[in-house]
């Protein structure tokens, strides 16, 4: 009876050692899957991240091209202006050069 008791226990501690090993290698599995998830979340956050700030410098360029475009337009406006004044005062001066002479 105490041979089948200490065989029991043998076979019993076996059966522990058994299901460590299957608990540890479970372990590393799901240790390896979680560094594989972090990993694939971290380069989506990454590749999203990239995305949003191509989105955001395109936005920003579109702006910086409307502006300038903007400003372009308002400073031909002024060069038109400007050039129009001029014709205006060269005639007032060949005008005034032309009453002058007679």
């Amino acid at each position: 009876m105490v041979e089948e008791t200490i065989q029991t226990i043998k076979e019993t501690e076996q059966q522990a050692e058994e299901i460590i090993k299957k608990a540890e290698a479970q372990c590393a599995e799901i240790l390896d899957e979680a560094s594989s998830d972090a990993k694939k979340i971290k380069e989506e956050a990454l590749n999203n991240a990239n995305k949003k700030a191509d989105e955001v410098l395109a936005a920003a360029k579109l702006e910086g091209d409307r502006v300038m475009s903007e400003a372009l337009q308002g400073i031909e406006d002024e060069i038109a202006a400007l050039k129009e004044m001029a014709a205006r005062k060269a005639d007032a001066a060949i005008t005034a050069v032309i009453a002058d002479l007679v």
